[in-house]
């Protein structure tokens, strides 16, 4: 069986979020994928089939299986460019398991891009000041470490938290696991945002692990950053990755008629690392 790593939101080899694609996996079950995602020990892994209906996809942390996410998909982006021998850009639709998501990828003399269209960002729950005050304790914050602008919960595909600080990133530390706290909330997973550097945090929801880029995160965190006016532009980079010396940069474009958002696009460049074969 073959796979692919790749680094994406990576300006040079070995920063950025890795990520395992394999793509000869048509008899694998999904307990051998969770298996082999296990395996690879990076946050996420990307599973490919093709067939006669087109491309599909499964994606897997090594907990779980997830519906939709950022970086796996840009990563797989860039695969299918490159596999292909196309440098001008190229477009794909790849089915998960609740949707259809158009994947582009492009070469320019910098070199390998790959974008992704999330579509119209969804709008939910506002904490409240006891609600935040509890979910800064429980990250290891002080409530006077936010911005002044209200936590809310937005997604692109992906329910996020998100949590604007004006201080304090470096100290996120979680204390307890949050996920049956987000899950009252209509949120999957929470994302820690410092306003004013347009820089961000991801953790499983019990701390254990930090993502190291998050696609599936930015897109609401640029959404969110538009809706509430802490932005004048709808092109923005998010830095994430400083805490885990994987530096990576994640770029937003907003399509936008005033305040309303109408689509999110995320892209950023991607670095063949390895391929590999499983014996």
């Amino acid at each position: 069986m073959k796979c692919t790593l790749v680094d994406v939101f990576a300006n040079k080899t070995l920063t950025g979020n890795g990520l395992t694609i394999f793509s000869d996996c048509e008899s694998l079950s999904s307990q051998q994928m969770l298996a082999l995602t296990r395996e690879m020990r990076q946050y996420e892994s990307i599973f490919l089939f093709e067939s006669a209906q087109g491309l599909s996809a499964r994606i897997f942390t090594m907990d779980e299986e997830l519906d939709f996410a950022g970086h796996p998909l840009l990563g797989l982006a860039h695969f299918l460019g490159e596999r292909s021998g196309v440098s001008s850009e190229q477009r794909w639709q790849v089915a998960l398991n609740t949707r259809k998501v158009e994947l582009r990828s492009w070469t320019q003399q910098e070199g390998s891009f790959a974008a992704m269209d999330q579509g119209r960002p969804s709008f939910g729950h506002i904490l409240d000041s006891a609600q935040a005050q509890w979910v800064c304790q429980a990250i290891g914050l002080s409530y006077d470490d936010l911005a002044h602008a209200p936590a809310q919960v937005v997604s692109t595909g992906l329910p996020y938290l998100i949590l604007p600080l004006r201080i304090g990133l470096e100290r996120v530390s979680y204390r307890q696991d949050i996920s049956q706290w987000l899950s009252k909330i209509g949120a999957k997973f929470l994302y820690a945002l410092d306003v004013e550097r347009l820089e961000g945090r991801s953790f499983d929801n019990a701390g254990k692990s930090e993502d190291i880029a998050t696609g599936s995160a930015a897109g609401p965190a640029a959404a969110y950053l538009w809706q509430h006016q802490l932005v004048a532009g709808a092109q923005l980079s998010i830095q994430q990755g400083r805490f885990v010396h994987r530096p990576s940069e994640i770029k937003v474009s907003l399509d936008c008629e005033g305040r309303d958002i109408d689509n999110v696009t995320i892209s950023g460049q991607v670095i063949t690392t390895a391929n590999v074969n499983f014996v």
